[in-house]
């Protein structure tokens, strides 16, 4: 089964590091730029990450889509209950191996057919 209604990104690949900021990043963006807002410290980005790197292995960060996913879920379950600590949730976490997309890869220019920038395609 797939999901059509999704949306489709390919991401590259991130360092740990890299990740770590992009999960920071996030958990701003989800409390809107205000950190006393924020729903996790920093101290569970690092341990959200171990549970990645321990269920799916050195993937969480090669194909980082799923795990964005889980953070972004996991923030979504803690701001609906503010009574459960993150501590408690994280190792509930479910976070599956992201598996490649079947879709080609586009670059620029594919499709192009008279340089006005349109794709053309047939049914």
């Amino acid at each position: 089964m797939t999901d059509y209604d999704a949306p489709i990104l390919h991401l590259g690949s991130l360092t740990p590091e890299e990740l770590y900021v992009l999960l920071g990043n996030i958990r701003n963006v989800y409390a809107s730029g205000d950190p006393a807002k924020h729903l996790v410290p920093d101290e569970a980005l690092a341990a959200f990450l171990a549970h990645c790197s321990q269920k799916i292995g050195e993937a969480y960060f090669r194909t980082p889509r799923t795990t964005i996913k889980a953070f972004a879920d996991f923030l979504a379950v803690l701001e609906q209950n503010p009574d459960i600590k993150w501590t408690s949730l994280i190792d509930e976490i479910p976070v599956e191996e992201d598996r490649p997309s079947d879709m080609p890869e586009i670059g620029e220019g594919d499709g192009d057919a008279g340089g006005d920038g349109l794709t053309s395609f047939t049914i």
